[in-house]
């Protein structure tokens, strides 16, 4: 479970022990396992399963920008340098992604229907594993011959977040400076207001123009920073010994689920970061989630393939329900390998140095 630094003050000290217990970790599992279930629906095109459609896919991951704008920052202020932030940061979140990218790119031969010495000789192969492992999925999302016939065609249609999630990294060390001279209500506040109008510029051009690319523009990483400077705002306002009710986070619920179009822009960074806020750290406990082991990151990650797989092979189509147990089962095995094998090893090298 991850912990917060106690208030040193003292001027209140429910909330001082309030903050070394935390629910993050179970929320990012729920989190995760919110992405999973929506596209269980979204992929195997099975009526039966479209029930999951109803899970908020969108909320999940504007949730976990949340998250990241409070653990982050924290991250960056109790580092003792800059390197050592870097280090931890670097160590966290790159070893499985390299994992993910080059499992998939030499398990899924298997299923190509291009025979081994076509798919590794195959342009589309190489430039899959080097413009992922750059993030720029963008540019590269298939492998020759892999789910052609599914409804989608990408390998992983869920890394596109993890190049927003390294560019807050880099930004942390400016915006904590930025907040250090001018103010951190003045800081995260301008980036706040100009993330909006980024999100509700592109959405307008979409609108207007039903183009596409306005869409995705108005998702990419400005966008973004809404979130993000809510989970920070979050964060330093924690500090200062303050928190945020059950009646705030419930109104911002109804809120979210009832706005629409740039009403939708303008409230979902507010109504996210009041839930989160709430659920983190003012709400009831939650189980401790990380106690074996925090597999949230490998759900998130491997889910997409192994999905993809399922369908590619026929499972959904055999027996949706079947598609959905054996989905669930081995996205938490490989979660549990990849944690065990992969992240914690790293993670424990990062605290040795």
């Amino acid at each position: 479970m991850a912990t917060l630094p106690t208030v040193l003050d003292g001027r209140d000290s429910g909330i001082s022990r309030r903050l070394q217990v935390n629910n993050f970790d179970a929320l990012r599992l729920v989190f995760a396992s919110m992405v999973v279930m929506y596209h269980i629906g979204v992929l195997p095109r099975a009526a039966s399963l479209a029930w999951s459609l109803r899970i908020s896919a969108s909320f999940a991951v504007q949730a976990f920008f949340v998250v990241s704008g409070f653990l982050v920052t924290m991250s960056f202020e109790n580092s003792s340098s800059m390197k050592s932030y870097a280090t931890k940061r670097l160590r966290r979140i790159a070893p499985a992604y390299v994992a993910v990218i080059i499992a998939a790119a030499l398990g899924l031969s298997t299923i190509s229907t291009l025979p081994s010495s076509e798919y590794f000789a195959d342009r589309e192969f190489w430039r899959y594993i080097a413009f992922n492992l750059v993030l720029a999925n963008f540019s590269a999302p298939n492998l020759p011959g892999v789910f052609q016939s599914n409804y989608m065609s990408a390998v992983n249609g869920s890394l596109w977040t993890i190049k927003i999630e390294v560019a807050f990294y880099c930004l942390v060390p400016f915006i904590v400076w930025a907040t250090r001279r001018a103010g951190t209500f003045n800081v995260l506040g301008t980036i706040f207001i100009a993330s909006i109008i980024w999100r509700l510029g592109f959405s307008a051009a979409a609108a207007g123009t039903g183009l596409e690319i306005y869409s995705k523009l108005a998702k990419q990483l400005p966008g973004q920073m809404c979130f993000f400077a809510g989970g920070a705002w979050a964060y330093y306002r924690t500090l200062r010994g303050r928190t945020i009710s059950g009646l705030i986070a419930a109104a911002a619920v109804v809120v979210y689920a009832l706005s629409k179009g740039w009403l939708y822009d303008f409230t979902a960074p507010l109504a996210v970061t009041a839930v989160v806020y709430w659920a983190a750290i003012a709400g009831p406990r939650l189980p401790a989630a990380a106690k074996y082991g925090d597999f949230s990151y490998g759900v998130y990650l491997y889910h997409f393939p192994l999905i993809q797989a399922f369908v590619a092979l026929g499972l959904f189509q055999w027996s949706p329900l079947a598609g959905w147990m054996m989905s669930v089962i081995v996205v938490v095995f490989c979660a549990v390998i990849s944690w065990r094998f992969v992240e914690r090893p790293m993670l424990h090298r990062s605290a040795v140095h």
